[in-house]
C-alpha cells in the first residue's frame, strides 16, 4: 500500500498559470512547492489528453513526450517535501470548451451539451479505441514523469460519466441501456490504464481513483 506522510490530499484545481503550450511553467513550480509541505499528496491540475480536448487555454497537457521533462521537474520538487504526486487524467467528451479553437466533441450521445451547447458526435468503435489509447499513452507519460498515483475522472459530467449516466447515454448497442452496459466502456478504460501502468513499471505503486 502506498504510504503518505499524512492523510491530506490537495485536489486538482485549474490555476491558469500555463502559457498555452501545455508545459510546466515556473509559476506552476512555485505554486505547488508552496503547498506540498502541508499535504500527503498533491493532485496536479487536470491534464488534457489531446490539444483538441482542452477545458481552458492554459491547461497542462500529457498528450506528447515533450511534456515529460517539465513534469519531472515538478514531481521532483514535490517529492523533495516528502509528498506524493497524483496525475489526474480526464477526457471532457462533449464538455470540451467550445470557445477554444480546434476543440472537438465526442460522447455517448449526439445530444448537445447543456454546459456550452456543443453538439457532439456519438462515438463509434474507432472513437472508443482512440480514447483508450489517449488514456494509456498519458498514463505511460505520467509514469515516465515519476507520478506516484494515477487518478481517472469518472464524475462531474465528463466523458466517462457521460457513458455512466442514463440521462446522457442513449445508445442502443452494448454500451447503452442497463447499468452493466453503461459501465462497459468506462471499465475498459480503467482496465487498459491499469494494465499499461503495471506493465510499464511493476516495481512502482499506483492507485486509481474513480472521482
Amino acid at each position: 500500500m502506498l504510504a503518505l506522510k499524512n492523510m491530506f490530499l490537495f485536489p486538482p484545481i485549474k490555476t491558469g498559470y500555463g502559457d498555452g503550450s501545455g508545459m510546466v511553467t515556473d509559476r506552476h513550480l512555485a505554486f505547488y512547492k508552496a503547498r506540498c509541505r502541508y499535504v500527503g499528496a498533491i493532485t496536479v491540475k487536470p491534464f488534457y489528453l489531446d490539444k483538441g480536448l482542452r477545458e481552458i487555454p492554459t491547461q497542462l497537457g500529457l498528450d506528447s513526450d515533450d511534456k515529460v521533462e517539465g513534469l519531472k521537474k515538478l514531481t521532483a520538487s514535490i517529492h523533495a517535501s516528502g509528498a506524493k504526486v497524483i496525475a489526474h487524467l480526464n477526457h471532457p467528451g462533449r464538455m470540451a470548451n467550445p470557445n477554444i479553437p480546434g476543440n472537438y466533441f465526442i460522447s455517448s450521445t449526439d445530444k448537445p451539451c447543456e454546459n456550452g451547447g456543443a453538439m457532439p458526435k456519438q462515438m463509434d468503435r474507432n472513437d472508443m479505441e482512440n480514447v483508450v489509447r489517449l488514456f494509456t499513452d498519458a498514463a505511460l507519460r505520467a509514469k515516465k514523469a515519476n507520478f506516484d498515483i494515477i487518478e481517472l475522472q469518472f464524475g462531474h459530467g465528463y466523458l466517462l460519466a457521460q457513458f455512466l449516466s442514463p440521462l446522457v447515454n442513449d445508445r442502443t448497442d452494448e454500451y447503452g441501456g442497463d447499468f452493466d452496459n453503461r459501465t462497459r466502456f468506462p471499465l475498459q478504460v480503467l482496465r487498459a490504464v491499469d494494465e499499461t501502468a503495471d506493465g510499464a513499471a511493476r516495481s512502482a505503486r499506483a492507485i486509481y481513483l474513480l472521482s
